[in-house]
């Protein structure tokens, strides 16, 4: 781990020390994993950490990190590390009388430390506009992910005759045989009727004439990318050519309007004005677009129903994926993600989003 990336663990911790100081705190127990690794650099699956407003904190993992936790964090002096059990109690001890909690924490546990209360949004707030190195990241997870979809278009991965299971089993492999650490969430290729579904998954049906809508993604190096292309097996029919050509018209214009200033709300209606016009509005069921980080859904949400003050910022991330859904036909999704830049936003994802014809 190069210094850079210590150095931006330790800006971020000095933000967030700021926002503790700044509360009626002194001192934050953090027990989201993602919110661990984005303060220090551990990736470990048990940890918990707490911040103090005086600047000296301390992480908590067990005896299997030992090794790990040194080298992803570099044991930066503001930090004191322990190996151990009984996370909870000693995080409690370090904290002191006056520390809370974030809203994550379970019920159970938060009953164990006495009820202190939920201080809400201090990492999630910081983690809402990505840094230099956090763009690079997401970018290359995007490449990643991207460069594999167009090979296996190429290489005829989804074709008449094979299972969905089957086509999504070898998008996945290679995914992973590209370097992906992992996929981001499970895989949705959908055919048929299956395509209808927003969030159909992967069956074990065989793939028919028609579109399929492939929404997939990978984390790399703790990062997530996601994306979705539909394409069709064989000649599009009527109705699916007029359905895409709607979807593809909306995601262009959501992508149109992404700048700085602008509200979240109106990337959504700017998508879903397409889509009523055309009159398919009651079948586009879902926001249009998420923020995308250490986790694959975060902060922001462009929705109808996001108050209209919220607005886009430099250094954000954004999808951008309306779809349209007809029960008893067929459906689609197009999705791109974007980060935020100074005069408009960048995709992470190049390849095209026309209409393939498989």
């Amino acid at each position: 781990m190069s210094e850079k990336f210590f150095d931006a663990y330790r800006t971020r911790r000095n933000k967030a020390t700021a926002k503790i100081q700044a509360s009626a705190h002194a001192a934050l127990l953090i027990s989201d994993l993602k919110n661990v690794r984005y303060l220090t650099g551990f990736s470990g699956s048990n940890a918990l950490m707490v911040v103090r407003e005086d600047g000296q904190h301390l992480l908590l993992t067990d005896g299997r990190y030992d090794t790990q936790i040194r080298i992803e964090t570099g044991e930066p002096e503001d930090i004191t590390i322990e190996i151990g059990g009984k996370l909870f109690d000693r995080a409690a001890e370090f904290a002191g009388k006056d520390f809370a909690v974030e809203p994550g924490l379970e019920y159970g546990q938060a009953r164990t430390l006495g009820n202190p209360p939920v201080l809400d949004s201090v990492v999630e707030d910081l983690r809402l506009v990505k840094d230099e190195l956090e763009i690079e990241a997401l970018a290359a997870a995007g490449e990643l992910a991207d460069s594999v979809w167009r090979s296996f278009i190429e290489d005829n991965g989804i074709r008449e005759g094979i299972t969905e299971i089957q086509a999504a089993a070898e998008l996945e492999f290679q995914l992973r045989t590209a370097g992906a650490d992992g996929l981001s969430f499970e895989t949705i290729l959908a055919s048929g009727l299956n395509a209808t579904k927003p969030h159909a998954g992967v069956s074990r049906e065989t793939i028919v004439p028609g579109l399929v809508t492939v929404d997939f993604g990978v984390y790399l190096d703790g990062y997530a990318s996601d994306q979705t292309r539909t394409v069709c097996v064989g000649e599009p029919d009527e109705l699916s050519r007029e359905l895409y050509d709607v979807v593809y018209r909306a995601q262009k214009a959501g992508e149109a309007i992404l700048a700085p200033g602008v509200a979240l709300c109106n990337v959504d209606a700017a998508c879903r004005d397409v889509i009523t016009e055309a009159g398919y509005g009651e079948f586009f069921v879902h926001s249009t677009g998420h923020g995308v980080g250490l986790d694959v859904h975060e902060a922001p949400r462009a929705a109808a129903g996001v108050n209209p003050e919220k607005e886009l910022v430099e250094g954000m991330t954004v999808t951008v994926e309306p779809g349209i859904y007809i029960p008893g036909k067929t459906g689609l999704r197009i999705e791109n993600t974007y980060v935020i830049t100074a005069d408009g936003a960048r995709s992470f994802n190049a390849s095209p989003t026309e209409l393939i014809v498989v």
